[in-house]
Parts: C-alpha cells; sequence; structure tokens
C-alpha cells in the first residue's frame, strides 16, 4: 500500500488516546534530543517541514518560535491523513504553494527522501547520528 494509507492506519491508535496530552509528554522527554547544534543556529524564519503529523510538529515549533510549519495534516481524533502525506517531492509542492517566493539557502535533513528539497537548497546537508555532512552528490 501506498505511504499515505499505511500511515492513516497506522495512527488509528490514536482514536483512544488523548492525543494533546500525549503530545505534550512526548515533548517533555524527548525536547533535550534536539540537536544543540540546531538550537544555537536557529532563526525565526526557520521553516519547519515535516512528513510527521501536523499535531505532533506544532507544539514543539512554537516552543522554539518558529511559527513556518508544514507537515502531514491528519485528523486528531482518527488518524486519518487529510490530504497527502508530506513526503518527498510533496514537501517542495507545499513550500512553493506557501512561500512561492522563498529562497532556500541551508537546508538540513536526515532522511534522503528529502532529495527534492535539497535540490532547491542553495547548500544542503545530511545529519547522520547528529553529525552534518554535505548531501551526496545529486
Amino acid at each position: 500500500i501506498d505511504k499515505t494509507t499505511f500511515k492513516s492506519e497506522f495512527f488509528s491508535f490514536i482514536s483512544n488516546l488523548n492525543v494533546k496530552q500525549e503530545v505534550e509528554n512526548f515533548w517533555k522527554k524527548k525536547k533535550e534530543r534536539i540537536y544543540h547544534w540546531y538550537l544555537s543556529q536557529k532563526k525565526e524564519s526557520d521553516i519547519i517541514i515535516s512528513a510527521s503529523p501536523e499535531f505532533l510538529v506544532v507544539p514543539i515549533c512554537k516552543t522554539l518560535g518558529i511559527s513556518s510549519i508544514l507537515a502531514t495534516k491528519m485528523d486528531i481524533h482518527t488518524g486519518k491523513i487529510i490530504g497527502a502525506n508530506c513526503h518527498g517531492q510533496e514537501k517542495v509542492n507545499r513550500l512553493i504553494q506557501k512561500l512561492p517566493k522563498v529562497k532556500a539557502v541551508n537546508f538540513y535533513s536526515d532522511s534522503l527522501s528529502d532529495t527534492p528539497l535539497a535540490k532547491i537548497a542553495d547548500h544542503a546537508f545530511l545529519i547522520k547520528k547528529g553529525k552534518i555532512t554535505s548531501w551526496p552528490k545529486m
């Protein structure tokens, strides 16, 4: 099955949870795992683009002072994806739709599935175990 269908089925378990409380608990435990190199250089103008559900990404971005967030829209009560999964080329599509004149200067990701975003950036970096490396040749 495609990723969108899989993800919707996988996240169906959230119908049994207090999602807002669980997300709050998650970030209490995981916030310290955000790389210090990022925190030391982050800017208010940063854009976070994630395949993760929007309800999971938005709270930590607000805590960090980041207001430009693109992520997978998902019904918080059922786990069903609304629209397309924010993955691969869809990330570029959403970025251009939201900010048509944006210029991607520095791009960071831990996944080669983000190559479409790396291609539109002036400088792209792959994160491996917290270490910044150059993006592989495209």
